[in-house]
């Protein structure tokens, strides 16, 4: 008799730990599956956007990183009209102050002068609004200005950041002008309307 009771005893505490133990896995499961939702979350909150380039200098540009993407060579100024597009940087999907992306480049000058040199820099980047796609564009303007811009618009249409033309397109002292308009007062003759 004692025996039983200790069986029976025994089995209930069996039952009793199983359900204990079937209670831990069933709410671990339950916080995966919030942090896993979190995850997801913060994935929804990324934008991947093409990267792009247009480089508004006379020197080329051999080849561009950001964030460790490589975004390949950017002709000089009559060469780049932002034709070569590749993928993917991610942004969150709403601009803070604060937010940057580093770039690494090397122009010709740099090449000239160590061919594995690397130049460096942390770009802010331009407030953007309401974007679901579309280029993070790094523009490198003469006197070593870069800027960088998350759009859904390509140079020269009227969504693009600043009213910026194509470099290849754009009056050389005033970027917001194609070389034809009569507005830009030093046209380039190198570019043909």
């Amino acid at each position: 008799m004692s025996r039983s009771f200790i069986s029976v005893k025994s089995a209930w505490r069996l039952v009793v730990f199983l359900a204990l133990l079937l209670g831990v896995v069933a709410c671990s499961r339950g916080t995966a599956s919030s942090t896993d939702q979190e995850e997801k979350q913060a994935a929804d909150d990324t934008l991947g956007l093409k990267l792009n380039a247009l480089n508004y200098t006379d020197v080329p540009i051999g080849t561009f990183y950001v964030n460790g993407t490589w975004g390949g060579a950017v002709p000089g100024r009559l060469g780049s009209g932002g034709g070569s597009i590749l993928c993917c940087v991610s942004l969150p999907s709403k601009w803070h102050p604060g937010l940057t992306v580093d770039l690494e480049w090397r122009d010709d000058n740099l090449y000239e002068k160590d061919p594995k040199g690397m130049a460096f820099r942390v770009v802010p980047v331009e407030k953007y609004d309401n974007l679901l796609d579309g280029y993070l564009w790094m523009l490198f303007f003469p006197d070593g200005k870069i800027k960088a811009y998350a759009s859904e618009w390509m140079p020269g249409f009227p969504g693009f950041p600043e009213g910026l033309q194509a470099p290849d397109e754009a009056c050389p002292d005033n970027f917001k002008v194609l070389n034809s308009d009569a507005r830009c007062l030093k046209p380039d003759p190198r570019i043909k309307p």
